[in-house]
């Protein structure tokens, strides 16, 4: 589905991906974890050239953009095979979450408005938001406002839905509900690469999980070779804080 060679890219003098190279199957859901600061975001966001990658070539279901030849019109074609999440919502806030929804199908898609109402309304029904179908995202919690960007989406049809820490801006309360409309999506066999800072979901969810630093890939291999196995010393390290920093969250929380 998904082939990333030899992708680098720098801002400045500060080089944030080296040489990146990974596969991702069809309907395979892969988890990128590391450190703060460590190119995880900027990786996510090369693969539909919201960052314009310096060097290397992406590849999404038959779609491929070498970065010394990218046209306007290739990178159009490459996006279309891929869906955003952002970790801050991106909603419009003078659009109701029917019309956030819709607005891309519209636009971008050029699907007819009634057809494009339609098809919006039966994602946000999937999400559970039937009945904030009206409703601005002023008056949405920030877990049902994540919802909604996981809905717009999915109503894109890409082959694969990226996703960009979607949890890291919501209160404690609401993540779990982001997490299961997450998973939800993996029953369904969709294509994901997800860019999180929760180890146990990516513990539950992930076929593949890669573990990046420096601008790197460490090591990467399935979620139980990586944390019950790492063979590379920083995973090891990092695995192990993350697990003891989870496991003092839950003790707090049972106090």
């Amino acid at each position: 589905m998904i082939k990333v060679r030899n992708l680098s890219k720098s801002f400045a003098d500060n080089i944030v991906l080296k040489s990146i190279d990974f596969d991702v199957l069809g309907a395979e859901i892969v988890v990128i974890i590391g450190p703060s600061g460590t190119g995880k975001s900027t990786l996510l966001r090369c693969l539909n050239y919201l960052e314009t990658p310096d060097t290397g070539s992406i590849e999404i279901a038959g779609v491929k953009v070498e970065a010394k030849n990218a046209t306007p019109k290739k990178i159009t074609h490459l996006r279309k095979q891929s869906s955003f999440v952002f970790q801050n919502y991106s909603l419009f806030a003078n659009k109701t979450a029917l019309q956030n929804v819709a607005e891309s199908l519209i636009s971008v898609s050029k699907m007819a408005k009634h057809d494009a109402l339609k098809e919006a309304e039966s994602v946000l029904r999937q999400v559970g938001l039937a009945e904030k179908l009206d409703q601005y995202p002023s008056q949405l919690s920030g877990g049902q406002q994540q919802r909604v960007g996981i809905a717009r989406a999915m109503a894109c049809q890409g082959k694969v839905i990226l996703f960009d820490e979607p949890t890291s801006s919501l209160d404690p309360e609401w993540v779990d509900e982001v997490l299961a409309v997450m998973k939800q999506l993996a029953k369904q066999k969709q294509t994901m690469i997800v860019v999180t800072h929760e180890m146990q979901f990516a513990r539950e969810i992930a076929d593949k999980v890669i573990f990046m630093e420096g601008g790197s890939i460490v090591e990467q291999g399935t979620a139980k070779q990586i944390f019950e196995n790492p063979q590379h010393q920083r995973t090891k390290e990092f695995v192990a804080r993350s697990t003891k920093s989870y496991t003092s969250a839950f003790d707090s929380c049972m106090l």
